[in-house]
């Protein structure tokens, strides 16, 4: 699965640009080619019959290991999640999580939803935070677990723009995805369970905004 990064205005909206992001491009390229991001075809990658491990998640007392069938279940399970508040193909999803399992197991199962993946840097001040969630017209941010008692920046950007808000967290057994009692969807809805189809956008992000408001740019899959 490749995926280009296009700057055109018809494609895609703005968002943030986390340089950590799960996928990225090591490689110089020209200004006048594509950005081209190398990634591996996710289904085929996961649905390989190992048990060896795909993420290992470190921690000084109880570290997280998740083989490539675990992984691929825990992704699938939390795109049901999605699905099951209304998130749609083309519908951009705010991520506002640090690198984490939950970051990674969010991405992905946003990207197999057909949703578009918005990756938004957790430190970002309220102002940021509603640029960003105006900008993508996002139904959905994902912040971590005890986030919306916090009322922290993310919290108060996401109310004032009306977008719903959803903490994710591991329970110990899944990556569970919880709306905030006061910032579920306006208009629920279910959706259907997607397949990733060939030039989905899968990721939104914008540049560092050299001529006053940041410039965005999309990152398309080939599936």
């Amino acid at each position: 699965m490749y995926s280009s990064v296009k700057d055109d205005k018809n494609d895609c909206k703005a968002s943030n640009v986390p340089a950590n992001v799960l996928f990225s491009n090591s490689s110089a390229v020209s200004p006048h080619q594509p950005n081209r991001i190398i990634m591996s075809t996710l289904m085929n990658c996961l649905s390989a019959k190992t048990e060896s491990p795909a993420v290992i998640i470190p921690n000084e007392t109880n570290s997280i290991i998740a083989s490539h069938s675990q992984l691929l279940d825990h992704i699938l399970s939390f795109q049901k999640k999605l699905a099951a508040i209304g998130i749609s193909p083309k519908e951009a999803v705010g991520i506002a999580l640090p690198n984490s399992l939950e970051f990674i197991i969010s991405f992905l199962a946003t990207s197999l939803q057909r949703a578009i993946c918005a990756p938004l840097n957790p430190a970002y001040k309220q102002e940021e935070f509603e640029f960003y969630l105006e900008d993508l017209k996002a139904p959905l941010v994902l912040v971590p677990r005890g986030a919306i008692a916090g009322n922290g920046e993310a919290i108060r950007a996401a109310r004032k723009c009306g977008v719903t808000i959803a903490e994710v967290y591991w329970n110990g057994s899944e990556v569970s995805l919880e709306v905030g009692e006061q910032d579920g969807p306006r208009n629920k809805k279910l959706a259907e369970m997607e397949k990733p189809e060939a030039d989905d956008v899968a990721l939104i992000l914008h540049t560092s905004g050299t001529t006053g408001r940041p410039k965005a740019v999309c990152a398309r899959k080939f599936v």
